[in-house]
């Protein structure tokens, strides 16, 4: 129900389950509140749902939250505002019923480290303060649920905010805030249970915002539970959120991923879509992602692309699902075949020029900004000479692909370990259906032999070089090169685990990732060296005392990397950060090298008003790096088969540390 003071401002009365304005089925609320009435959800709120109103001398959204707009940047301030025209119409309060009809989703697609979880929470706390019955749910991968988890402390937000803990998490972080006396002693899953219950009951019950990761919301989702609360929980993720917030809302991209199909299922059309990396492998994920963050985009598809749409009858609308599949295949052959087109640039300027069409006004993206205010970036690909040894087994490795259709995993994995170090073949446990027990045997002997693997060797080089007054952050995919380089770093420079190198994995629960993060970001402390995995760390969280990174590995999506230096690339870094992404020449590294910078071409095609030249050219031979040059010019064993770097991606140095 809509209802006006007698200043014109809209406000929002509370519909208990309802979080939007649609409409319920009055049988079905009745019998839901009879079965679920112990829950005490069903309640009508009074003074809470209240709205101070607006100031008559400045009759708008900013009028709001004064103090926060004095800490938003002007690229979050124009964030701040797209927001709300997007999600209400407009930025006038007596205005938006009038255009409640355009509303809907939308995505903020700005670079990584420029703010978007301060824009958020400031957008959550104007829109509760307008609209306090509209729920905000906001869902995020576990990694960055620590990063919220601060960002609501630091800001010291006026809203009350619920964090969902995944149960492993909780079992670590639980208070005890229900005493039994008699009886046996509850375990921790019911714990945990009654936690979710308790905190959904206060996100109800006033104006506030409920967090939780991704895992946590699939398992609270399920329809298929034969217990009471957890149907309960499941139809209140469904109807009661009045918009929700999916961080990095790009990871459920996949056509049959059960996660994007559980999030559909979520009644409201307001959604805002966070992702730094948009367009990630294909434009099919694309159109996944658009239509996750936006599902009238379908039909907006549809009434673009399908000549038949405008003439079908009311009330013989498809199902949700196959208008879905319908938009998906027009998208496809109409927009992403004419961008992909070999046949000129013509017909992938047409096909960009549609795509801009049909997404322009919900999507706001935002490119630059850390370029301006940091000391600088500097990305070099190095491609890497291997060893013999190294080279024996790359050779072999490369046959045995060769007779395959497409990349198996196996090798594909074999190879990424061998391109680091020879010993770690006999990690893998594939490793036996490709070399005999006798050529494994073999490795062994070469495990702490430094000079075997280019890879290793850069990298004992390199932070022989800068220890002393820099910190350095290695991502790579794997744990058995993560447990190498432990024992090499205590032979070499007598390090120890936990004080000098420090590791990051996805085996760590969520506040242990952030212990582990304080630790590396700790002025002055012992910590020289972060070994983290890429899927562990490579979203939404800042090391910024590292100032030179190194990606073992390569990557068929370019968003992985370019999430990865935005660890160190970001608000908060004193230094010039330099980032060294190693291939191994002549094997399949240097594929999904040439496949990356193709998609990392469209991607900026997409965002782009000008037209980006072919990526091939975006590297320069000029090195800027005094300690890279160095080693260069020092190599004698010809490690270096090539060096580029990245101008595009690379800024302007500011000064030397």
């Amino acid at each position: 129900m809509v209802m006006r003071d007698h200043k014109g401002a809209r406000q929002v009365q509370n519909t208990g389950w309802a979080a939007d304005d649609r409409k319920i089925n009055e049988e079905q609320t009745d019998d839901k509140r009879a079965e679920y009435e112990e829950f005490n959800f069903f309640h009508t709120r009074t003074s809470p749902d209240e709205p101070e109103p607006l100031s008559e001398e400045n009759d708008n959204v900013w009028a709001l939250i004064p103090e926060l707009r004095r800490k938003l940047l002007f690229h979050q301030k124009k964030a701040f505002e797209f927001l709300w025209k997007n999600v209400a119409g407009s930025l006038e309060p007596a205005l938006m019923e009038h255009k409640a009809k355009k509303i809907g989703g939308c995505v903020i697609s700005h670079s990584p480290g420029a703010g978007k979880t301060f824009l958020i929470i400031a957008f959550l706390v104007s829109y509760l303060k307008l609209f306090p019955g509209k729920r905000p749910l906001v869902l995020a991968p576990k990694t960055t649920l620590y990063t919220w988890y601060k960002e609501f402390i630091k800001w010291k937000i006026p809203i009350p905010v619920y964090l969902i803990h995944g149960r492993r998490t909780y079992r670590v972080f639980k208070k005890k805030t229900v005493t039994f006396t008699g009886g046996p002693k509850p375990t921790d899953d019911v714990l945990h249970v009654l936690d979710c219950l308790e905190k959904i009951q206060k996100w109800h019950a006033q104006p506030s915002v409920l967090v939780m990761g991704y895992t946590s919301f699939l398992t609270l989702m399920r329809e298929d539970s034969k217990f009471v609360h957890r149907k309960f929980m499941a139809q209140v993720l469904r109807e009661s959120p009045g918009i929700v917030v999916l961080d990095e809302g790009h990871n459920p991209r996949s056509t049959k991923s059960r996660l994007r199909k559980g999030l559909m299922k979520v009644e409201t059309d307001l959604r805002i879509l966070l992702s730094g990396t948009l367009f990630q492998n294909n434009f099919c994920e694309y159109f996944n992602t658009l239509c996750l963050a936006r599902p009238k985009f379908v039909n907006e598809v549809l009434r673009q692309l399908d000549p038949k749409y405008r003439r079908k009858k009311k009330g013989k609308e498809k199902a949700r699902h196959l208008m879905e599949a319908r938009a998906r295949k027009l998208f496809l052959d109409q927009i992403a075949k004419k961008i992909d087109s070999n046949e000129g640039e013509d017909q992938r300027i047409q096909g960009l020029n549609m795509l801009r069409n049909i997404t322009n006004g919900f999507i706001d993206v935002y490119e630059g900004g850390n370029s301006d205010t940091l000391p600088g970036l500097q990305i070099y690909t190095l491609l890497m000479n291997t060893t013999d040894i190294q080279q024996e087994i790359l050779d072999k490795l490369q046959d045995i692909m060769s007779k395959y259709h497409g990349y198996p995993l196996e090798l594909e994995l074999l190879i990424t370990l061998g391109s680091i170090h020879p010993w770690l073949i006999k990690t893998a446990a594939c490793a036996d259906k490709f070399f005999t027990t006798e050529q494994l045997e073999d490795l062994e002997q070469y495990k702490h032999d430094l000079h075997k693997g280019s890879k290793v060797k850069f990298v004992l080089s390199l932070i022989y070089r800068v220890v002393r007054k820099e910190k350095v952050l290695i991502f790579c995919h794997n744990i058995a090169p993560v447990r190498l380089f432990l024992e090499l770093f205590e032979m070499v420079f007598g390090w120890q685990r936990g004080r000098e190198v420090l590791v990051l994995t996805g085996d760590l629960e969520l506040f242990e990732r952030g212990k582990v993060m304080d630790k590396f970001e700790e002025a002055g402390g012992a910590s020289r060296v972060l070994l983290a995995s890429i899927t562990a760390c490579a979203e939404g969280i800042s090391l910024t005392a590292a100032s030179r990174v190194i990606l073992l590995d390569s990557e068929w999506n370019p968003s992985k990397t370019k999430q990865a230096i935005a660890r160190a690339f970001r608000p908060g870094q004193q230094k010039v950060v330099y980032v060294y992404q190693l291939l191994a020449t002549g094997t399949l590294e240097e594929d999904k090298y040439g496949r990356t910078t193709w998609k990392e071409w469209v991607s900026s095609m997409i965002f782009s008003e000008a037209f980006v030249e072919d990526p091939s050219r975006w590297q320069a031979e000029k090195i800027e790096d005094d300690i890279l040059r160095e080693m260069v010019a020092e190599d004698k064993s010809k490690s270096f088969h090539m060096i580029m770097k990245n101008e595009k991606a690379s800024t302007v140095v500011r000064g030397k540390d």
